[in-house]
């Protein structure tokens, strides 16, 4: 029950229900890969501290709770995630899970990533590093004694929090499209992201306010249907305040509820 590339607010939670499952083939590739252009951490859109909370519901019936914390260390970002069940899933199939990754503030690259996640039937500790000069990742699972090496290909790539993140990062107009590479179950794979349009629209608690709409689709690397369709403010904060994760079994929609420690509302 790995998670699939899902590029989405919430990938995690892909990884927690007994939903992810691979497909009888796999995601096409990209005919021309398309390149993220260069992050200024000068420019970021979220402040140490920033604290972001989702609720997630399939057909309209909550499913969990999560909630995104981005730390500014020395010499490194790290992004946290605490997630929940809520609702008929917590009566079914409790989960919760904490999920962290750490960013190199030098150029955007993830160098570590874990996870301690607790459900009915199992429990998962684990921790990844990625070494950029020997071109691997060694993920070890703590609770088996495992240690898995694989190849990282890129110079520079995300893991699925850092990943959440990145989509945040730089300027976006309607046309623009994005290859994020990043690395899961001991493998490297590839997203295919894209800002499909502009729009002015309100989700839940949120005013109407201009957004841009966002898809991401799994790409090379992965077995994995479905998608992200995503929606973001159109201003410095790059809030994601809405997005809908389509996947074989069906839509979680996963909705901002509450942000905390925001930059400052400019447009």
């Amino acid at each position: 029950m790995r998670s699939g590339l899902i590029v989405s607010l919430l990938v995690a939670l892909v990884a927690l229900l007994p939903s992810s499952a691979q497909a009888d083939t796999p995601a096409a590739d990209p005919v021309v890969p398309f390149s993220s252009p260069p992050v200024d951490f000068t420019k970021l859109p979220w402040t140490d501290g920033e604290t972001l909370t989702y609720r997630i519901s399939m057909a309209g019936l909550d499913a969990a709770q999560g909630t995104f914390l981005a730390k500014k260390v020395t010499d490194h970002w790290q992004f946290d995630l605490k997630l929940a069940s809520r609702g008929m899933i917590d009566e079914v199939y409790p989960f919760t899970g904490y999920f962290w990754s750490i960013l190199d503030k030098s150029s955007w690259r993830s160098i570590e990533y874990g996870e301690y996640r607790f459900e009915p039937s199992r429990t998962i500790k684990e921790q990844t590093y990625i070494d950029y000069t020997l071109h691997h990742g060694t993920r070890q699972e703590w609770l088996l004694a495992k240690t898995h090496v694989f190849p990282i290909a890129e110079d520079s790539v995300d893991d699925v929090g850092a990943m959440l993140y990145h989509i945040r990062t730089g300027a976006w107009k309607p046309g623009d499209k994005r290859t994020l590479f990043v690395y899961e179950s001991n493998s490297e794979k590839q997203g295919n992201v894209e800002c499909l349009e502009r729009v002015t629209q309100a989700f839940g608690s949120w005013p109407s306010q201009p957004l841009l709409r966002i898809s991401a689709l799994p790409g090379k690397g992965t077995h994995h249907r479905g998608g992200l369709m995503l929606w973001m403010t159109d201003d410095a904060r790059h809030l994601p305040v809405h997005a809908e994760l389509d996947f074989r079994y069906g839509t979680f929609t996963i909705d901002l509820i509450k942000a905390d420690k925001t930059l400052p509302i400019t447009h």
